[in-house]
């Protein structure tokens, strides 16, 4: 039997298994395998690891309850803005099959792929496989996906091997999955909702589902009459796509020993921009505005943007466009403390293009390194290679003044 048959309608529904510790694991190779709670700047669990799930650790269970429950569990601040850069990445990838593209929440989403074949003719089954094994290659996250004709159903079927799952519900499917769904698992159907439903010998899924349509418009308003349809396969609530081509913002900050020398100032802000490119290129990301700060001691912030000609995650481009604001910006003769960049209108950097003027020369060149620094970072672990710009910033006056007299230590890079 075709897919088409199966599925009059095909949702899929992407659900990113433990989310924000499964980023963090995905950072550090070293946490795979290990209980892992995020959650240490807001005092509670927001987030925890299989692992951790199995030790015990409950969403909302104190930081120090944590300790006690499970003392080897390794406690962590949240990095939202790598989650919300996982996120993106998670979209754009769904997005390489359909256009139709739900973003439900930072870690979950819908997909219409309704007469969609795929490559070489893929049928719907295999397109959601091919989806999560994508994910799962491109990011090193698990991701549980469900297949089936409406979202509330789709949303079912990605709970079923969760984690790491993959399932779909068929038309013919229906009552086998739904007898084992209490009905409370039913997206749309709250706590206080489920024991009304009790109260009428409605406990599962299944137990809804067969109730014919009069006993559901006498018991029931809009809302959950429309989830009935829904169970009974009828696609009542459609993917909302909305198509997004700009994302989440990076920011880098670094706060340092106060001092007025411009040379030092200058090479914090170039520190900073160096590290939050870096952080665009490794989610495929590129950025067409940027804004710049610095602090003085007394705790006071200016702060100018700038547009670029075309997207970049290059140091060289950013710098180009923001050092006469920096000579804006510096006073001489006052202490600074801290400096900063912003990185905005991020898009993804494979559907840049380069500028009418734009010297293809330079930009091939650009790709050509980077290439090469990211992947010494990735082999090393840290960054080996700066600017030249920033060095003041990444070593002390002693240091400095062998680098200047050739015992080099830091690979320097210089572009014109």
């Amino acid at each position: 039997m075709s897919s088409a048959t199966l599925f009059p309608r095909a949702i899929l529904h992407l659900d990113a298994d433990a989310f924000f510790a499964s980023c963090e694991q995905a950072l550090h190779p070293e946490y795979k395998g290990k209980p892992v709670v995020v959650g240490a700047d807001r005092g509670i669990a927001t987030s925890f690891s299989y692992p951790a799930k199995r030790r015990g650790v409950k969403r909302g269970m104190t930081i120090g309850e944590i300790k006690r429950v499970a003392p080897e569990t390794i406690i962590l601040p949240g990095d939202y803005e790598s989650y919300s850069l996982f996120s993106k990445r998670i979209f754009a990838i769904m997005r390489r099959f359909s256009s139709e593209v739900e973003e439900y929440s930072i870690d979950e989403g819908f997909m219409d792929i309704t007469g969609a074949t795929g490559p070489g003719g893929m049928k719907y089954e295999k397109i959601a496989e091919t989806i999560k094994h994508t994910v799962e290659r491109e990011l090193n996250i698990t991701v549980s996906v469900g297949l089936a004709p409406t979202k509330v159903l789709a949303k079912l079927a990605s709970s079923w091997n969760k984690p790491d799952g993959l399932s779909w519900i068929s038309r013919q499917d229906l009552p086998e999955y739904l007898r084992d769904f209490p009905v409370e698992a039913v997206w749309g159907i709250g706590h206080n909702t489920a024991e009304y439903m009790r109260g009428l010998s409605i406990f599962t899924a299944y137990d809804l589902a067969v109730r014919s349509a009069a006993f559901v418009q006498e018991h029931f308003a809009k809302p959950h009459q429309e989830i009935w349809r829904e169970l009974n396969g009828a696609s009542v609530y459609p993917v909302i796509a909305e198509a997004k081509t700009e994302y989440a913002s990076i920011s880098k900050t670094g706060t340092f020993t106060p001092t007025n020398e411009r040379e030092t100032i200058y090479a914090e802000l170039v520190k900073n921009i160096e590290n939050a490119c870096r952080k665009a290129r490794a989610y495929n990301l590129a950025a067409r505005r940027v804004t710049i700060f610095i602090k003085t001691q007394a705790f006071k912030i200016t702060a100018l943007e700038a547009e670029l000609n075309r997207a970049s995650g290059y140091p060289e481009d950013i710098i180009r466009v923001i050092k006469p604001l920096f000579e804006r910006l510096y006073l001489p003769g006052v202490d600074y403390r801290t400096t900063g960049v912003v990185l905005a209108g991020l898009h993804e950097a494979d559907h840049i293009q380069g500028s009418l003027f734009e010297l293809p020369l330079r930009l091939c060149r650009y790709k050509t390194i980077y290439r090469a620094i990211d992947a010494l970072t990735a082999k090393f672990g840290r960054p080996t290679v700066h600017l030249g710009s920033s060095l003041p910033a990444r070593t002390g006056t002693r240091e400095l003044s062998r680098l200047k007299s050739g015992h080099t230590r830091l690979g320097l890079l210089t572009l014109n």
